[in-house]
């Protein structure tokens, strides 16, 4: 079957594909409400050599090298379920996620948050940038660092807005949307394909589909017929006694 009769089988069966679309697109409306989007929030925070590393009236940020590891070791810290249970347990369907920044090789930490609303998200993200701090505090004490050689901290940017993030409703969306148009195409389907196996087993017996008998059928029925018999052999019986 090619393309045009699939499409004359859909046809034929409008009463399906019709209420069929009309539904799919009900069903992506409902769902497209019914998800609600994501929001998401990020903050940036950046490493800062101790004074004792920094000559007299010098420029910390021009003695970054070396901290990146360090920078790691907070990541891997903060990145701990712990942490981040701490942080989101009280929010469903919040996230965390704290890495180093891709976009630059110095000690700068990302950290990203997303949640249901506006303001959690908000908050998640302040809370969490200050346990950062909190946390490499903490480090640097079990390891007993004096306060001219510990690591500093210091905010760069954070986000005051967040941003909607839509994957979540577009995929469900999508999702259920291509599951009701495909039940919908099957059944069309199904009905089609059992509606011409049906006008096949008609026109192979002898009647078509509207209940009359098909030439074929018609020329059997005659010979099978036992009226036909009884006419052919009084017909012999005739020719004979001519002869």
């Amino acid at each position: 079957m090619n393309l045009a009769d699939t499409l004359r089988g859909l046809w034929r069966r409008w009463y399906i594909v019709f209420p069929g679309l009309i539904v799919t697109i009900a069903v992506a409306i409902s769902t497209w409400h019914y998800i609600e989007p994501d929001y998401e929030r990020v903050g940036t925070q950046l490493l800062l050599p101790g004074l004792a590393s920094i000559p007299e009236a010098g420029n910390p940020y021009l003695y970054l090298g070396g901290l990146s590891q360090a920078a790691d070791v907070v990541v891997t810290a903060m990145s701990s379920e712990r942490e981040l249970d701490a942080l989101a347990g009280d929010y469903p369907g919040a996230e965390i996620v704290i890495t180093r920044d891709p976009l630059t090789s110095g000690p700068q930490i990302l950290t990203t948050v997303t949640a249901k609303s506006n303001a959690e998200a908000g908050k998640i993200l302040v809370d969490t940038m200050s346990r950062t701090t909190e946390v490499l505090g903490e480090l640097q004490n079990v390891s007993g660092i004096t306060a001219r050689n510990r690591i500093g901290i210091e905010t760069i940017t954070v986000d005051n807005q967040s941003t909607l993030v839509q994957k979540t409703r577009l995929l469900g969306v999508g999702g259920t949307t291509l599951g009701t148009l495909l039940i919908t195409l099957l059944t069309a389907g199904l009905v089609e394909g059992l509606s011409t196996r049906k006008r096949r087993n008609d026109t192979a017996f002898g009647h078509s589909s509207d209940g009359k008998s098909s030439r074929y059928g018609a020329h059997l029925d005659q010979r099978a017929s036992p009226q036909s018999l009884t006419k052919r052999s009084r017909q012999t019986r005739h020719l004979r006694r001519l002869n």
